[in-house]
């Protein structure tokens, strides 16, 4: 660095110097009349002075879009006992909460500008509203009344602080189209980008999921039923630029329309498991070479590399790599979707090697098989991880950048694995092999979703196992503020993510090895239209049912042999009372029951017993083309017969304002 900065010196002193030295023709250099705008050297293109004597090209194009969203929610719980959160702390009794403590904003504005018809760049800003009380230092020091900024002087007294500020930072994008092919670059910031499910790319599934509580970035409509009838007739809602996608900041070049129907992409820069508040030159490579056939099919090589240095001098670092091979082609009303590869793991204590990395889907219309029918194969070695991919990580343990606790800023251990996951159709982890079906009948006026999934370990790594709470899920998770901590709870089994609260399960040590894991799943989604009083009624029915067991089955163990059972049904009704008001109400039941080969109560000696309940009802209120307000009530109550200790029930009420503009 010392001699690239010499030499950079070297170069400022010694460049003036040769133009100085060289010869000018005095007389042929006219009087200077600073009023010529285009006064410039005989023979050069410079102008003099330090300000360009010609006026800049103006900004093409300037657009300022975002929104507004006041989120409030006030909890009651119920009952004479406490339910503890962690180290003594327990669930208020009653609390009002404005904002929303999962890092969405209150205000968001997305400013774009093209300079050309070939560069443009954006930027955003977020900003969170003030607040009275001590909420931590997530958002950085409250401050006090008399030295807020004033409204028509916002640069007096103390700035914003951590209420103000970038969420994506600024992009810069630049485009060039050439005979050879069109080439862009994308720069800073960050940008939301998908390479392949192995390498780059984020879960979808298969759109089954509930639609009482909206998510902070669902758009608003110009008819209140359009969000439950699209999701009636295309299975899905509109999703932002997120979904299914994943965060990259750094420099991304492409390049298309390249000879003989290739395309290319790099990558170079960091993303969530590179960033923090190190200062370890931490980053992630990678990249994609595209073939494309005329019949819209593809075969293309892709490549995902990340390396953390672990100390402060870089000899020891942590990483991963893998590289696949992607293909998809359609004929005669079938459609191969497929991806192939290896992959490694490397640490200082982790010397496993390569494994390898297998999905493939095959699909056909109902025009052949009378139904749409979707078959989905893996394979995922234990020594395979990608955080930037679309499957979890539950067999190895990462090695930790810091030793800030989990849930806290800064920290790494949120990467650590979930252990053995029950998990949706379609989600997969490493360390497991399985299949899962999918398909969709239609009986008039019913459309059934259907989806069957069977699994098993490759490699008996631990004796856990995992499972979320799909009912009351949101509201179990706002029970912790601004944090994601693990191992919390009354009996220390608990860990918050995002939107989102897993319980994990210890299996008895009395066993003699660690043994593998299967799992079977069925999920079935049913949609229902009708019409009362000339008003549309919705009615969405959703049912999982998961097992965890010791021996394969080709279908969920609904026995004492399971090592969890858990059993979910969740019932909505919308209906439209007009054309700005819908009317929403929800009904969730949860059972999880566990054998006595888990966790045993000391008092009780018995297993999990879990009961879980939803209720809720609203309204969703139409304020124009562009603004809506929801209005949510829900009751809610869990207990474990088998724990004393787990269990809570009380009331939630949600008020949402959105505006956006």
């Amino acid at each position: 660095m010392m001699q690239i900065k010499n030499y950079f010196l070297l170069i400022l002193f010694v460049v003036p110097l040769l133009l100085a030295g060289q010869e000018i023709d005095t007389t042929a250099i006219p009087s200077l009349d600073l009023k010529d705008e285009n006064w410039s050297l005989p023979g050069t293109q410079y102008h003099l002075g330090l300000f360009p004597k010609t006026e800049p090209e103006a900004v093409r194009s300037l657009s300022v879009s975002g929104f507004y969203r006041f989120f409030a929610t006030y909890t009651q719980m119920k009952g004479e006992e406490d339910y503890l959160l962690d180290q003594g702390f327990t669930a208020p009794k009653r609390s009002l909460f404005i904002g929303d403590d999962s890092q969405l904003p209150n205000l968001m504005l997305n400013i774009s500008a093209r300079t050309s018809k070939r560069t443009s760049f954006g930027f955003d800003v977020f900003a969170f509203q003030f607040l009275d009380g001590e909420v931590g230092d997530s958002y950085g020091a409250q401050i006090n009344d008399t030295l807020r900024p004033l409204i028509y002087d916002p640069l007096q007294n103390n700035n914003f602080g951590g209420s103000l500020g970038i969420n994506l930072g600024v992009n810069l994008t630049g485009a060039y189209n050439t005979e050879f092919g069109s080439f862009s670059a994308r720069m800073g910031g960050t940008h939301w980008y998908y390479m392949s499910d192995f390498t780059f790319g984020s879960f979808q599934g298969y759109n089954r999921f509930t639609l009482f509580e909206r998510n902070p970035w669902d758009p608003i409509e110009v008819k209140v039923s359009d969000r439950y009838n699209r999701f009636y007739q295309e299975g899905a809602t509109e999703q932002d630029l997120r979904w299914g996608n994943q965060a990259f900041h750094g420099l991304i070049l492409e390049g298309e329309q390249l000879p003989h129907n290739f395309s290319a992409s790099f990558l170079l820069g960091k993303t969530q498991q590179d960033g923090g508040v190190e200062k370890n030159q931490n980053f992630s490579i990678g990249g994609r070479i595209k073939w494309e056939d005329n019949s819209g099919g593809f075969i293309s090589y892709n490549t995902f590399n990340s390396t953390n240095i672990l100390d402060t001098i870089g000899t020891e670092s942590a990483g991963f790599n893998v590289h696949t091979i992607a293909i998809k082609k359609s004929k005669n009303g079938f459609d191969l979707d497929a991806e192939f590869g290896m992959g490694q793991y490397y640490a200082p204590t982790w010397t496993e090697g390569w494994g390898e990395m297998i999905s493939a889907k095959l699909s056909s219309t109902k025009q052949k098989t009378g139904i749409p029918i979707e078959l989905h194969y893996f394979r995922l070695s234990p020594n395979v991880i990608n955080n930037s991919a679309l499957f979890q990580n539950t067999s190895v343990t990462e090695s930790s950048i810091t030793d800030i606790p989990a849930g806290a800023a800064g920290s790494t251990a949120v990467l650590q694995p979930f252990a053995s996951s029950m998990i949706g159709i379609g989600q997969m982890t490493n360390n497991r092999t399985g299949i899962n079906l999918n398909t969709t009948i239609n009986w008039g006026k019913l459309q059934l979703d259907l989806g069957y999934g069977i699994s098993q370990e490759l490699e008996a790594v631990n004796n856990l196992i995992t499972y979320s709470h799909p009912v009351n899920q949101l509201s179990r998770s706002r029970l912790w503020r601004w944090n994601f901590p693990a191992d919390v709870g009354p009996y220390g089994r608990q860990s918050v993510v995002y939107r989102d609260v897993y319980e994990t399960v210890n299996l008895n040590t009395d066993l003699a090895v660690v043994q593998k894991k299967s799992f079977a799943s069925i999920e079935a989604q049913g949609k229902f239209k009708t019409r009362i009083a000339n008003r549309n009624l919705f009615l969405f029915y959703l049912g999982r049912y998961s097992t965890a067991h010791p021996d394969f089955s080709y279908i969920p163990v609904f026995t004492e042999e399971a090592y969890i059972r858990q059993y979910v049904s969740e019932l909505e009704v919308y209906y439209e009372l007009s054309n700005q008001v819908m009317w929403t109400n929800y009904f969730g039941y949860e059972r999880v029951i566990a054998n006595y080969e888990t966790d045993i109560d000391e008092l009780t000696r018995r297993p999990r017993n879990q009961t879980g309940y939803g209720i809720g009802t609203g309204l969703d209120i139409s304020l124009g083309k562009n603004a809506v307000l929801v209005l949510r009530h829900r009751w809610f109550d869990f207990e474990d017969k088998s724990f004393a200790l787990d269990k809570f029930n009380g009331q939630e009420t949600l008020t949402e304002l959105k505006v956006f503009f």
